[in-house]
């Protein structure tokens, strides 16, 4: 039971990587509708493995470490190789999505950058009328008197 909920882990989050590198190249091409598509599905995915995960560990209530001496040689060196697989999996999938993250957040500056250029300038003193916008002085701002 412990392999198959290990291998299903695995598989999960093989396609969890593919869907975060369909997530880069959606950044890069800048669709917006595919991105909205692949983080829906990539929730879909993490809620699975969460409970995958919790059903593992209901299981046993034990780490990987604490159950390995109580498997046969045979399931421990499957279950040993399942998991250096899994790390692996979690390793370029952490990578892949520090790189979504960088290319996201270079998307919105790039983004604000835009709006601020199209922002009209600052009006000045002036309303549209060409009135000024400054309430009317009540004296002079220099005393030559003092």
């Amino acid at each position: 039971m412990l392999i198959e909920t290990l291998e299903k882990q695995l598989a999960l989050h093989k396609s969890l990587l593919a869907l975060a590198q369909a997530k880069t190249e959606a950044v890069k091409q800048n669709k917006m509708d595919e991105l909205n598509r692949i983080v829906r599905d990539e929730q879909k995915h993490v809620s699975a493995i969460t409970i995958l995960e919790k059903k593992r560990t209901e299981q046993s209530g034990q780490t990987l470490t604490e159950l390995l001496p109580s498997l046969s040689t045979e399931e421990q060196r499957k279950v040993e190789e399942l998991r250096g697989q899994l790390v692996g999996v979690l390793g370029e999938l952490q990578h892949t999505n520090r790189l979504n993250e960088e290319l996201l957040d270079q998307s919105l500056q790039f983004v604000h950058l835009q709006l601020d250029l199209l922002a009209p300038p600052e009006a000045g003193n002036y309303a549209a009328d060409g009135e000024s916008n400054q309430p009317p002085s009540t004296g002079p701002i220099f005393d030559s008197k003092a």
